[in-house]
């Protein structure tokens, strides 16, 4: 005896599989990801943030875009994971109801393609395979389904009931063994639908994660570089704007009278680094002008 419609294809208990595998994989991105939030903030402290700004007043701002826009990606990569582990699954009225609003006109003929992706791949795509050679619309192998429980329910003696393209007789065993294969096989499609369904749902919704992370991950590298470029720089050395008042130690020299010496001075130019020093008169060395004092020990005075 054959069952109205022909057996679902076993690539329908795939369905199943697939999803979790996607499910899964999205669960390690989740951790993943959270692992380099957590490495992310135990790396980046305040302070790192307070010893950048001695690299200049740039740093900083350079310093905490980096983090945000390395953050931005990895809160994005959670919310796309969570999407893909929040896939709803559908219940075979509320697909039913879907098709018949995307140009599904049972009991008439469908009056077009679905313009839905998802009604098209249950309806279209997999129509034989999930719906059985005699059905072209969810609806239809619902409505069949309901009536096939109506019938081995509550039998009517004496009346025939039609479902799909034979009839069914209650008052003759081997019709009504028919009618249970029947429902055997309805439940099965209904359950591969629902299946496809969802998988369809998670293979799109990690598709969009994937394409999102080939975007995201470009910034993250360059943030991620940025940061680490950023502690490599020296502090920048600071500038004299101002007359500086500052004491010199000159190198010892036994020919030089004046060597060996700490003089009071100004610095007038340069870096504190290697500052221009203008030295007064001043123990019985003449004055002068220093522009080269990178061997010279500067100290700066402190304002009174």
């Amino acid at each position: 005896m054959t069952i109205q419609g022909g057996e679902p294809s076993t690539s329908t208990a795939n369905d199943v599989s697939h999803a979790a595998d996607l499910r899964a994989a999205a669960r390690w991105l989740v951790g993943a990801s959270a692992s380099v939030v957590a490495v992310l903030v135990a790396g980046v402290q305040l302070r790192d943030f307070a010893e950048l700004d001695a690299v200049g007043v740039w740093a900083v701002p350079v310093a905490l875009l980096a983090v945000l826009i390395a953050l931005a990606t990895v809160v994005w990569t959670l919310y796309g994971a969570a999407a893909v582990l929040a896939v709803p699954r559908r219940s075979i009225g509320e697909l039913a109801d879907l098709d018949r609003a995307d140009n599904g006109d049972f009991p008439g003929p469908r009056l077009g393609p679905p313009k839905s992706a998802l009604i098209s791949h249950l309806v279209r795509e997999r129509r034989t395979e999930l719906l059985g050679v005699s059905r072209d619309a969810i609806w239809q192998l619902n409505m069949e389904r309901v009536a096939a429980y109506k019938a081995s329910a509550f039998p009517r003696t004496g009346k025939n009931l039609q479902i799909g393209d034979r009839e069914y007789d209650p008052d003759n065993r081997d019709d009504s063994a028919a009618l249970a294969n029947l429902i055997v096989d309805l439940d099965r499609r209904v359950q591969a639908v629902v299946d496809a369904a969802a998988s369809f749902e998670t293979q799109r919704r990690y598709d969009r994660l994937r394409r999102g992370m080939r975007l995201a991950g470009l910034p993250f590298v360059v943030s991620f570089l940025a940061l680490v470029w950023l502690q490599t720089l020296p502090p920048a050395l600071m500038k004299v704007k101002s007359p500086t008042s500052v004491q010199v130690v000159t190198p010892g020299n036994g020919g030089d009278p004046c060597s060996g010496k700490v003089f009071d001075g100004v610095a007038v130019g340069g870096t504190m680094d290697a500052p221009l020093v203008v030295l007064p008169s001043q123990g019985g060395c003449p004055a002068r002008k220093l522009t080269e004092t990178d061997k010279f020990v500067v100290i700066p005075r402190a304002e009174k």
